[in-house]
């Protein structure tokens, strides 16, 4: 169910249908439905953040900006 609803999410942008939220958190604690939306929310940020740190050089490091693995 928590895949079918991030699928969801994903899928619309963030306009999930409120039936399937309703049923996400009879499913779940809210605890556990806060988790899952900040997880995926992290998740998708990150991938923004990441290709923006790649941009011109801006990742602050060194050795992912040459392509080369860490030596220790």
């Amino acid at each position: 169910m928590a895949l079918r609803y991030t699928r969801e999410l994903v899928a619309k942008q963030g306009a999930v249908n409120d039936a399937l939220t309703l049923e996400m958190q009879e499913l779940f604690t809210k605890a556990e439905f806060a988790d899952l939306l900040f997880s995926v929310g992290y998740h998708i940020g990150m991938q923004y953040i990441g290709k923006a740190m790649h941009w011109d050089d801006a990742c602050p490091v060194p050795w992912l900006n040459d392509g080369a693995q860490p030596t220790d």
